[in-house]
Order: structure tokens, then sequence, then C-alpha cells
């Protein structure tokens, strides 16, 4: 498989500290498989997204590009027409003319296009262009003119990459001189315009062959015809780059570099090139020995006796190859990780062995939730919490869903019996009198915590309502799961005084009676699913004020990415990226409104636009979690501030809740480049990594903070599924089933018993006529599923 001029793999086993790396190769074996294109093409170039799900095919015969997803999906067609009503001073036809050149930013918010026609225009300007593609707004505009290439009766080798902003542009002049241009294409610029214009390193006089980006090191590997070299992109543009030799090549046509690609062995530096023995062949450079070396050797790794036009790696650990026909899918048969559709239940699997991990961990009371895990190294410190509890039996719910998951329901059973106090041991969580939970909550006596911040917290009601209400969804005939959702629901009351009248503010925090009128914040915020229930169950004003909350268009904004605001509760104030997450995991009418899935668009395309303009090595997206103490340890992170450049995964993931895969092909390449992180529960999952501490790993996770991206995840598995089982309507009528017969079944002779004899069946500290209308409402519910049956 060694093609002539390359090295052999017994050479590179000489190499000091290579064998390892040698014997994963020399093992490996490419398998192509077939891409088809919309018609007749012959695809000269292709471009991929590195850190999300999209290819780009460029056909310079029918001059025209096709931008597909991760499921194949052609998102964006751009015609020959369309082309020449950017570009009219062009006169292409079905030849070598047209688009020769394409890129994708890391996220697919931008494709670039280049397009070159040998017609002189008479404007005296360039007779070729760059195209912009924006994805977010599906708009097509001229980015700059320019001259790429003098001929139209051949194909010429035009090559361009992102990288933090910029667009490096490679060709060949009229005098075979090779070419680089840097040109400016931030998010939100209008056109571009060179920054520097640089001759490929080698003799004076070589071309350009091939241009590729290593987005990790910011280093730019450029092909002649005889040799590849690299640079570190400094963004200094008054400084020419400083070349190093890489290797010795010639016949090149095309490079990629893939920090994905196939096992960790199959990283690095692959050169596309003719070969003697072949039409075409792949030879491969190591990701040490690429970035590192000088003179090194490349090594075969794939050939055929088609031809073969261009390369890019994707970020799925696959590569994109342009052929005379259609395109191709080359992967690595040593690659074990599972791929895309597999990782997303593996994914969901480790959140959930996180979640049940959680369950009284340490011996503590049966059906307490720990609201974090910590590494192994670290025992856990973290109180119970409503919130882990609510998340949990979310997690469980949509396990038994999933997977038919037989464990879940008992589980369900004994953490929802636990919060709504009815644990035999009586031990009870401390709640207002209005039913509000306190926040964070020791296991051992259901008091506070000492030690921690004693609120009662109307965010950590909201989720265990949630949670209790999709358990009643779920098990509407389990009498204790039943009761317990109940007693969870039922027991807040006076949902309308934790709403400021004056401006729909809702207050964070419960007193002993009542809410704390110092703790209102405006909308937006998580707090919508709070509104919701208030609307639910409380009055006139409360509903009020969610019609309020769910009109997008009344409340303030801001923006990264100009013209796709997102909603926030303070103008020009970004919020971190969960508080716009929850809703679309349980809050029906959130869900159902365009507004409000627009908003999640934003948030992705905002976040997409600060990954492309800053370059760090993932898909980054800002939200809550723990980070650095000098960062400021636990906080929420937004596009404002976020010291530390952490990027926080479930939240990428969660963009995914309506059905979209793309945004989770993010946290994917982050998979297959080893972020996961190992927990005390033994759980491995994806959760948060620095760009500025690349080495830095979170000494804990919170539930509320990892598992709203694997229930999203659970949507793109098995689509429908918040809708069926997370996301519903709140049960109307409190139940309490209780067998006081003693009999073994709840019928009517209990209600009998409790109109006869009355007992406080809803915990409300009153034995009253209410009881028995509790009893009623299950009965009554069962009868009539009973009747239905007949």
């Amino acid at each position: 498989m060694t093609a002539r001029g390359s090295s052999s793999i017994g050479a590179w086993r000489a190499l000091a500290g290579a064998a390892l790396l040698c014997a994963s190769v020399a093992q490996a074996g490419p398998i192509v498989e077939p891409f088809e294109i919309s018609g007749s093409n012959d695809t000269v170039a292709v471009a991929a997204s590195a850190a999300a799900g999209y290819t780009v095919l460029a056909d310079t015969f029918q001059d025209r590009v096709e931008v597909r997803d991760v499921t194949g999906a052609v998102v964006r067609e751009i015609t020959r027409a369309q082309i020449l009503a950017l570009c009219p001073w062009m006169t292409l036809d079905g030849g070598p003319d047209g688009p020769a050149g394409v890129a994708s930013t890391p996220t697919g918010n931008q494709v670039f296009i280049l397009v070159h026609d040998d017609t002189t225009p008479g404007d005296g300007l360039g007779s070729d262009a760059i195209l912009r593609w924006n994805q977010p707004s599906n708009t097509l505009t001229l980015h700059q003119r320019l001259d790429l290439f003098h001929r139209g009766d051949q194909t010429p080798v035009h090559a361009t990459a992102h990288d933090r902003a910029i667009l490096y542009v490679g060709s060949t002049n009229a005098t075979g001189q090779g070419l680089i241009r840097a040109v400016v294409a931030n998010a939100n610029v209008g056109a571009g315009s060179v920054l520097a214009t640089w001759n490929v390193p080698g003799p004076a006089g070589a071309p350009l062959r091939g241009l590729t980006i290593d987005r990790e090191s910011h280093t730019i590997f450029v092909a002649t015809d005889a040799a590849v070299y690299r640079a570190p992109l400094t963004n200094n543009f008054g400084v020419p780059p400083t070349w190093t030799l890489v290797t010795n090549v010639s016949g090149v046509r095309s490079l990629a570099y893939s920090d994905a690609y196939g096992p960790d062995a199959a990283r690095g530096l692959y050169v596309l090139r003719t070969s003697p023995a072949a039409a075409s062949s792949v030879e491969f450079v190591p990701a040490a020995l690429a970035l590192s070396g000088s003179g090194v050797p490349f090594f075969a790794y794939a050939s055929s006796t088609a031809t073969w036009h261009a390369l890019a790696a994707r970020g799925d650990g696959r590569m994109l190859i342009g052929l005379d026909e259609d395109a191709a899918i080359l992967r690595d048969d040593a690659d074990t990780l599972p791929d895309f559709a597999a990782w997303q239940l593996s994914e969901f699997q480790q959140v959930l062995a996180f979640s049940r991990g959680l369950v009284s961990p340490d011996g503590e009371p049966a059906g307490w939730v720990i609201d974090a895990d910590t590494t192994p190294a670290q025992p856990r410190f973290h109180p119970a919490t409503p919130d882990g509890a609510a998340w949990v039996v979310l997690m469980l719910i949509a396990s038994e869903q999933l997977q038919n998951d037989a464990l879940s329901q008992p589980q369900v059973r004994t953490i929802l019996t636990r919060y709504a106090g009815l644990s035999p041991d009586n031990i009870r969580p401390s709640r207002t009198l209005d039913g509000i939970y306190r926040h964070w909550i020791d296991p051992l006596t259901g008091n506070a915590k000492p030690g921690w911040d004693p609120e009662f917290a109307t965010l950590s009601t909201m989720k265990i309502v949630a949670a209790a209400g999709a358990a009643i969804r779920r098990y509407p005939d389990d009498p204790a799961i039943v009761k317990a959702a109940s007693r969870i629901i039922f027991r807040v009351r006076n949902w309308d005084t934790y709403i400021r009248v004056n401006d729909r503010a809702m207050y964070f925090k419960g007193l002993g009676v009542g809410p704390d009128t110092t703790s209102g914040s405006r909308p937006f915020h998580e707090g919508l699913t709070f509104i919701d229930q208030a609307a639910q169950y409380g009055g006139a004003s409360a509903q009020s004020a969610y019609s309020f909350w769910l009109n997008r268009a009344g409340l303030p904004s801001a923006a990264y990415l100009t013209g796709f605001p997102i909603t926030s509760n303070a103008s020009g104030a970004f919020e971190a990226a969960f508080v716009s997450l929850y809703a679309p995991l349980l809050t029906p009418s959130y869900r159902a409104s365009l507004d409000w899935q627009t908003q999640v668009r934003n948030i992705r395309w905002n976040n997409a636009a600060w990954t492309d303009d800053w370059g760090p090595r993932f898909f980054t997206v800002f939200s809550a979690g723990t980070t650095r103490s000098d960062w400021g340890g636990y906080r929420a992170d937004n596009l404002q501030t976020h010291p530390g450049d952490v990027t926080t995964f479930p939240s990428l993931m969660a963009l995914s809740a309506f059905g979209d895969p793309n945004p989770s092909v993010g946290a994917y390449h982050a998979f297959r480049r080893g972020a996961r992180q190992t927990f005390r529960t033994g759980a491995s999952l994806l959760y948060r990594r620095s760009d500025i501490d690349r080495t830095y790993v979170p000494n804990s996770a919170g539930l509320p903070d990892v598992a709203l991206g694997a229930l999203a995840l659970a949507e793109l598995r098995q689509p429908g599924l918040i809708d069926q089982v997370l996301s519903g309507p709140y049960p109307r009528w409190e139940q309490c089933p209780t067998d006081l017969t003693g009999d073994g079944r709840i019928g009517i002779d209990d209600l009998y018993a409790v109109v006869v004899s009355p007992s406080d069946l809803n915990g409300d500290g009153l034995s009253d006529a209410t009881d028995a209308q509790c009893q009623g409402n299950w009965l009554r519910r069962n009868e009539r599923r009973q009747m239905l049956q007949r």
C-alpha cells in the first residue's frame, strides 16, 4: 500500500516513539462509500464544517454548489443563475470555469465559494469572486472581487479555509505564481477586504496545489508542486508567515487536516495527489510529525484508479472526497468509536448512569437525590435538591420510553415519595406554607444543609412540579406515584403572589409565609416554566403574566450576530444559554411557538458566530457550570462574560430539542476528541471544557447542568419523545389514592371511609371535605378509564 515517493511503514516504525502509532496505521484500512449528489456532477471542490454537520460540494461544469446537513438533506442549492445574478460580468458555461473552491466555517454558519471566469470585465475590476452564503439568513452575497485564475479551458486548483474570522484564499496567477490572500470574513462583515497577500513558500514561481488549517493549533498547511509547508497563523498580517518544510511530495491536488478522523493514530495531515501507481492516492502525515517535524516522510493511506479531485475532513470522523461523478465518504475500519447515531444513545446512557448514581449514593435515606457528582478522587459535597430529583425523574421517564427501562418506574416512585414527604422514616423536605421547596437540603433532616444557603426557591419548586406532572401523565395508575406527585404539585399555593403585578417579575425566593419581595426578576429567564404552572393553578393575574412572558416581541434582547436577537431580561444583555433551554423540554406552549423556536435557533447562530470568529477548538456555547476558582467558581457564562472561554456541551446538545441534529454534531466532534469526563458514579460524559486552560477539568457537575442535553438526544433518537412524555398538560385535580380499609386495593369503600371518618389525605394539615374530594378524583379517573375499556 506504499506509494512511490512515500516512506515505507517499516521506515516509520524506526522513528523514535512512533512504533505504536505506526502499528495502528498499518492495521487500518480505508473504506470508500458513495455520496450521491443531485444531477450529473464533476465535484472539483469540497468542504465541511469541522464542528457541525455540514458538507459543501462544488461542480464547475454545472456551476452549482450544494450544502448538505448531517442527515444528507440539501439545505441550500446555489445555481449558475444565482451566481451570475451577483457576478453579471461573468460568462459561465459548461466548462471548467465556475465554482472551484469552497470553505465552511467550523460551525457551518458561513460558506465561502471561489468562482473564477476567464472573461475580462469592462469595469477594470477583478474577473473572479468570493461569494458568501450565510446560513442563518439563507442569503448569498458577493463577498469580494479579485483575480483567481486567468483561463477558462482548464480546471484550476483553488483552495480556501477559514480560521478566526479570516478566510485564507489560495490561487495561482497568470505567471504561475501561487498566492495566499487573507480576507476579512467575520460573522458580521458585510463584504470582505484583503488584509495581506503572500507568495506561496518555496522557490519563486511555485504554484499553489493545496491549503488547509489545523484549527486547534491555528497552523496553516500549503502545498506547492514539490512540497508541503506549514506556518503558525498569528493574525499579524503586516508580517509574512514563517514557513517550515513539512514533507517533499509531488502531484498534490488537495490537502485536508483532521483532528477527528478515524482512530487517534489516524489524526493529522492528508495529501490527495496523483500517483504513478494509480490515478489518485491519499498520503498521510501523523499529527505529531505534521505539526513539529521538518522534511518528514509521508505514508500511503488510500489509492484509486478513479480521479479524486478534492478532500475535506468532517467533524464526524469521516473524509469527504470530490469525484468526477458525485462524491464519496472515506472512513477508517480501525475506527472503534460509535458513529453519530450510536453516540446519541451512548451519551444518553452515560448521563442516565450519572443521574441514577446520585440517588442516595452514599447511604442517604432512600429517594434523596444529591445535586451533583464529583471527580473520582474527590468526595461528594453537594446537598440534596428538588432540582436534582426533578432531572433524575425526567431522565428515568425518558429512559423507559426510549429503551423500555424496567427500573424507571420504581425509582420514580421512590424519589417522588421522598420529595412529597411520604417516606416511612418521616424525613421530609422543608417547604414554606405556600409549598415552596428549600433548595439545599440536608438528607438526614430534610432541613437546610449547614453551610449552604437556606433559601426557599421558586425555580427549584417549578422543576420538581414539572417532573411530578410528567410522572402523573406517565404512570396514572400507580397510586404511590400519583399520590406523591399530587402532594408535590397541589401543596404549592398562592401562585399569583409570586408574580409582581406592575412588571410581571417573578420572585425567586419564598419566605415562611409568602414571597421574598426583594428577589424579583423580570422576564425573560428560565422561570417561564413557573409562570406557566402559575397560569395553570393560579388566577387571572398569573394567566395575564404568562401571556406577557410568552410575547417574545415585547421582551428585551441582545445579539452578537446582527439581525438574530436573543431574548433576555435586559436590553443589550445576554443570559446563559440554559435559561432558554429548559422550556423546550418542559413547556408545551414554548415548544409550539415559532417565535420561541426562533429563540433557540438564534442562540445557536449567535454562539456559532462567536465560535467562528474566535476559533476555539470546540463548538462553544456559553452556559452554566463549574469553572476554576479564579474564574469565579460555579458561574453562568454568557456571550458577554465568559472567563476561561468554557463551552458547556449539554447546552450545545440541548439546541437539538426541536429535532435538529446538526448542533449536536459539535458535541459528537468533542466526544471524538476525547472531551468526555469521568465522575465518581462511573459515568463518563461530555460536560465543560475550557479553550484557555485545555488541561482544566471541573471538580464537579450538577444534574441541572447535565441532564438537559441528554433529554434532547433522546428526542433525536425517538422523534416526538419530548411531547409524548416530558412536556404536556398538568393534572387538573389533586388525587390522594389511599387504601384506608386495608384490603389491598383502592375503591369506593376507601372513599366511604374518608367521608365517614375524615383524615388528612392531601397533606394540608386539615381533615375536611377536600380529602374526600381528593380520594374521589382518583376513583373518578379510574372509573372513566374502566368504562372506556368495557
